[in-house]
């Protein structure tokens, strides 16, 4: 018995990668491919940028405090007010243009916590405006304060003092208790943070003495560490203005 012929089987058509699956498929030197699994990319996470300005807001804040000291009773540094013009930026005690001007007036907080003038008192005045991390302050305040223990000092020169440019990364911190230490008996007027007395007085270069005549006028001005003569010099001169 003939059989039928049997019918040609039908070819499937391939079916086409997808397009992710194309992206997937990579050929290998036979011909063949071969799929590798590809992730999704993970979604973002959004960063809260206003947040990251408030904590970076509050170290810079916190990093100042630290630096500088914070401001108020029992702090190193003070609020002072400046009653009169700022001297001239001092260069050179040589042709000093602040000589014969008036000097301001500060007042402000001391170390001791009692409100003071430090400027034209109506007799002769030695300021010196010290920072505590200053070498030559360092060795300038003991000798001094033994000049005048051992009773040195000009007759009618009242000696006071500004602690300034304040700085609690630098050495010797806390002035107050370094000049406690080494004994100092002049009035000791707290600078502010940004140096406003030390400004108002022209800015020289630590220790720096400014010197003024009984009528509140420069008499001179000097930058930098003293020997006692010297100073006991600058004293005299403007002893002889008193009345």
């Amino acid at each position: 018995m003939s059989g039928r012929p049997s019918a040609p089987k039908r070819k499937m058509p391939a079916k086409k990668p997808t397009q992710t699956a194309a992206k997937a498929s990579k050929a290998n030197g036979d011909g063949k491919t071969t799929r590798r699994v590809v992730e999704a990319p993970k979604p973002r996470r959004n960063i809260p940028i206003v947040g990251i300005a408030f904590g970076v807001i509050a170290l810079l804040l916190v990093a100042a405090v630290v630096l500088t000291g914070d401001v108020g009773p029992g702090s190193e540094t003070g609020e002072p007010t400046v009653q009169g013009d700022f001297l001239p930026l001092f260069s050179s005690p040589q042709g000093d243009p602040a000589v014969g001007l008036p000097a301001p007036t500060l007042t402000g907080e001391s170390i001791d916590g009692e409100t003071i003038s430090v400027g034209p008192t109506g007799s002769p005045t030695a300021i010196v405006f010290l920072a505590h991390w200053c070498a030559h302050c360092q060795v300038e305040v003991p000798r001094v304060q033994q000049w005048l223990d051992a009773g040195g000092g000009v007759d009618g020169v009242e000696i006071l003092s500004v602690s300034t440019s304040i700085n609690s990364a630098r050495g010797n911190y806390p002035p107050s208790e370094w000049l406690s230490n080494a004994g100092w008996e002049a009035d000791v007027l707290k600078d502010s943070t940004d140096n406003t007395a030390h400004s108002a007085y022209g800015g020289g270069g630590f220790p720096y003495w400014v010197f003024l005549n009984a009528d509140g006028t420069v008499a001179s001005r000097s930058s930098g560490e003293l020997d006692i003569a010297t100073l006991e010099a600058f004293m005299q001169q403007i002893a002889v203005t008193a009345s």
